[in-house]
């Protein structure tokens, strides 16, 4: 062998162990799911030992927030590493064939990690528009498995518990059965599927992992569990006996018990994917995110003792359980109860991957010496959301023990220290603090750009695109 290929295989050698020696990233984000609806959280009713597992094995954070109250908006926060008012994104896409709803062209968390020689995949809902240009593939994720709507059901649309209501689907059709019934996809290629979602989702995600295991990764799991619809296998139903469930102001039991079981197979589905990391040998280089995209649903959810739920700007809409595993870095079961964000997330995995959040345009905190303990300083001197539109602005800001929430044209002030639950308004008591935390967020939210769209006027019921070709939403529209 020449000196020349001995210094090129030995160059092959150490560029290959450079690159490995990068930590995988999965971030496993649940959807609707409750506050007190994890072990380690506080449930009662609803087992999940694998999230309880990463819980004691990483670090539990009680003030995590997300950036929004709803999927959308919150979804577009996290994935792009940015505020969504920065870019007008306020609300859920109603319409998913409508070109104009959905992520603007703009780099992704996904697309930053590329960049760092990241091969980054994603699993689950998108929910960020159907266009070409909107396509995961072509918003920085190498390899996607699941749906591009807000939802889908939890069973092939020819199921005998559907009766007929989704095939064929009556035309025209509501937002909710227009997102729920589009073909789950891979990449570009409609996929046969016939077992519980959930369980179908884990099925990709493990896929993903032994196709990536010799290069580091990136793999964002996004159930769409334990959203609505309540659908469950009925041996996971049976182990939530109407009688058992825990008794929440507002739930029906048996919306509980449906609920139960699918927050059940979610920890199943994490457990499964977890342990083929460990079975890879892979746990060590990998870090785990764990958190929902936004409080649980009134219906189905335990948010206590935090005020409200899904679509409100109190706790129970914006506070949601986080956890992070850092093997070797973050100490094992560590609580941490300073406010960090789901922006965080992304600016954290960037920096990990050798990237600048700052200069990428991320609006979180690289907060890697709070995990490892290197400092207990707070990531953050205040945290803000607009959860309003551009033309009637609403929100809250936080800072230190205090939240201000402003809407419909009233601030309320609440020492979250003190009243977690937020029962007790201090708005009339505290006019300074309120004038000087309004004044603050008014400032920030001049940073909000126009609604990227308005509601859509007119039906948007079928596309021709070539992924829903065999659906019933295709249509040729050059005919």
């Amino acid at each position: 062998m020449s000196q020349l290929v001995r210094i090129i295989c030995l160059s092959c050698v150490l560029t290959a162990t450079t690159v490995r020696s990068a930590e995988n990233v999965i971030v496993i984000m649940a959807d609707d799911l409750g506050y007190a609806d994890v072990g380690c959280f506080g449930c009662k009713d609803i087992p999940t030992p694998n999230i309880d597992r990463l819980a004691a094995e990483g670090v539990r954070f009680t003030s995590a927030y997300v950036t929004g109250n709803m999927c959308g908006p919150s979804r577009a926060g996290f994935l792009t590493g940015r505020h969504q008012s920065t870019f007008g994104y306020y609300q859920n896409v109603s319409q998913p064939f409508d070109p104009a709803q959905g992520l603007p062209r703009m780099d992704t968390i996904a697309s930053l990690l590329q960049k760092q020689g990241y091969v980054t995949g994603g699993v689950g809902k998108w929910h960020m528009g159907t266009t070409n240009e909107q396509h995961p593939n072509a918003m920085g994720f190498d390899d996607w498995f699941g749906f591009l709507g807000g939802g889908l059901m939890y069973y092939p649309l020819d199921h005998p518990s559907y009766n007929g209501r989704f095939n064929p689907l009556k035309k025209p059709a509501n937002h909710r059965d227009l997102q729920h019934t589009m073909p789950v996809i891979h990449n570009m290629e409609p996929v046969q599927w016939d077992q519980y979602l959930t369980r179908e989702l884990t099925d990709a995600g493990v896929a993903f992992v032994e196709r990536n295991q010799e290069q580091p990764f990136f793999l964002f799991m996004s159930y769409n569990a334990p959203h609505l619809d309540l659908e469950a296998p009925q041996e996971t139903i049976a182990k939530f006996p109407v009688e058992s469930v825990t008794k929440v102001p507002g739930v029906k039991p048996n919306a509980r018990s449906i609920y139960g079981a699918m927050v059940y197979e979610l920890d199943a589905g994490i457990g499964r994917l977890l342990a083929k990391v460990d079975e890879l040998g892979l746990t060590g280089n990998t870090v785990v995110w764990f958190l929902s995209d936004h409080g649980g649903m009134k219906r189905t959810s335990d948010n206590r003792p935090l005020r409200g739920s899904k679509g409100n700007s109190y706790e129970g809409g914006l506070r949601v359980p986080m956890i992070v595993k850092w093997p070797g870095k973050s100490p094992a079961g560590v609580v941490l109860e300073s406010p960090v964000t789901s922006l965080d997330i992304g600016a954290t995995s960037l920096a990990m991957a050798g990237g600048n959040p700052v200069s990428s345009g991320l609006h979180g905190t690289d907060i890697r010496a709070y995990l490892s303990g290197q400092t207990d300083q707070a990531p953050h001197e205040v945290l803000y959301w607009h959860t309003g539109s551009y033309k009637n602005p609403e929100g809250a800001i936080r800072e230190g023990d205090f939240k201000l929430l402003y809407q419909k044209g009233k601030p309320e002030l609440y020492n979250l220290n003190k009243d977690i639950g937020e029962t007790t308004d201090l708005a009339a008591s505290q006019p300074e603090r309120v004038r000087a935390m309004l004044s603050r967020w008014k400032e920030w939210t001049k940073n909000a750009q126009p609604e990227l769209w308005e509601k859509s006027h007119g039906e948007y019921q079928y596309a021709d695109y070539e992924w829903l070709k065999g659906s019933q939403h295709y249509r040729d529209k050059s005919k």
